[in-house]
């Protein structure tokens, strides 16, 4: 049964063992598959540099079958994000399918309008298929393939995350879209005032019931950060456009008393089981939800434990109902806090958590690893 990563191991442990490969160092461990560790624009494989680098923390080479090379605590791509290095997923070549002609203004709308007529039914529970969509759609574009309609689905999810706002689960966000795109995306939304509004409060976005801890595969539901958190789009001007701000959904999730209680208990529920899992009963007891037996305002929300070296993590958890590439709010103390314990401090994002709740994990300072913009001032004269 894998186990977990010995605390034991450093950065340094790390920077050695990449300058031993470097050099040609022979092991028995396969190249890079769905994850690398890119450092100084060379890639290696997470797994076997975490497996070599204990040569230099416990004595010995750990093997492949003794630990895992996910993204839970203990396994690779945690530890290796928690000393500071950069793990992403393989290089995405995908590219949308060409053929030869741009796409028309009248082609652009038809796929806004029928990205969000998916978009619709989705938050509103609603049963869909993508493919249909896509069957429907094509005789009405000039000559447009599957793959391209699909491409130009996910660039619709591209301008969405920008903007702040809920987006298709199944569409993975793309960027590099044309200016058009987005044009026709802000138009739809202006001719349809109150269709954000139905999204707000949609049941998906706005889930009411706990989510039972019973046996859940880790590897499943912790997944790797997002390469980038997205920044806001620049900017507008409402005092010279005069026209009102959209829906903030980011800011709706922050003022959800019921989702954020929610989220910490589901991160609870999840990190005393997966000490009771690594045999550490004792350590499991006492995980702590902080910001309800000690009060609001610490910077985190829960305290739990490492189970190699017994060293408290605080917690700060996240949820949000919309998908994993949605933006959320953080306060000036949780950076800070973030800041001044860089060591212990990890962030929970919860997402997509009326349908199949899941996670990923920032270690350290959220001004590393996110783009931060002020949207509150305290004033005093």
């Amino acid at each position: 049964m894998p186990q977990s990563i010995p605390a034991v191991l450093t950065r340094e442990h790390v920077l050695r063992t990449l300058s031993d490969l470097d050099a040609g160092l022979e092991h028995s461990f396969g190249k890079p598959t769905g994850y690398q560790l890119i450092q100084d624009g060379k890639a290696y494989a997470p797994k076997a540099v975490v497996g070599l680098a204990c040569r230099y923390s416990i004595g010995r080479v750990l093997q492949p079958e003794e630990f895992s090379g996910g993204e839970a605590p203990g396994q690779a791509n945690f530890v290796l994000r928690k000393l500071g290095f950069t793990v992403v997923k393989k290089e995405d070549e995908a590219k949308e399918p060409q053929t030869g002609k741009d796409w028309s203004e009248a082609e652009v709308r038809l796929v806004v309008a029928d990205y969000f007529e998916m978009l619709e039914s989705e938050m509103l529970g609603k049963a869909y298929k993508k493919s249909e969509h896509r069957k429907a759609l094509i005789p009405q574009l000039s000559g447009r393939s599957d793959g391209s309609v699909e491409f130009k689905h996910q660039n619709v999810s591209g301008v969405l995350v920008e903007l702040g706002m809920p987006y298709i689960e199944g569409y993975k966000p793309r960027g590099n879209y044309q200016a058009m795109l987005a044009t026709e995306v802000e138009a739809f939304l202006d001719q349809r005032p109150g269709f954000l509004e139905q999204l707000a409060t949609a049941p998906i976005l706005n889930p009411v019931e706990p989510k039972v801890i019973a046996a859940p595969n880790l590897d499943l539901v912790i997944e790797a950060p997002p390469v980038k958190i997205a920044a806001p789009s620049p900017s507008s001007k409402p005092w010279v456009s005069r026209k009102p701000r959209k829906i903030d959904f980011a800011e709706r999730d922050a003022v959800n008393r019921r989702l954020g209680v929610l989220g910490e208990q589901f991160v609870l529920d999840l990190e005393k089981y997966r000490l009771l899992k690594a045999g550490r009963d004792d350590l499991a007891q006492k995980v702590l939800w902080a910001s309800r037996e000690i009060g609001d305002g610490l910077g985190f929300d829960i305290i739990s434990f490492d189970e190699t070296d017994d060293s408290e993590r605080m917690l700060e958890v996240k949820a949000t109902g919309q998908s994993k590439f949605s933006r959320f709010y953080v306060t000036s103390n949780e950076v800070r806090c973030s800041e001044d314990i860089p060591q212990q401090y990890q962030l929970f994002r919860v997402f997509d958590f009326a349908r199949s709740p899941r996670l990923y994990i920032l270690h350290g300072s959220l001004r590393e690893h996110c783009q931060l913009e002020p949207v509150l001032y305290r004033a005093s004269l």
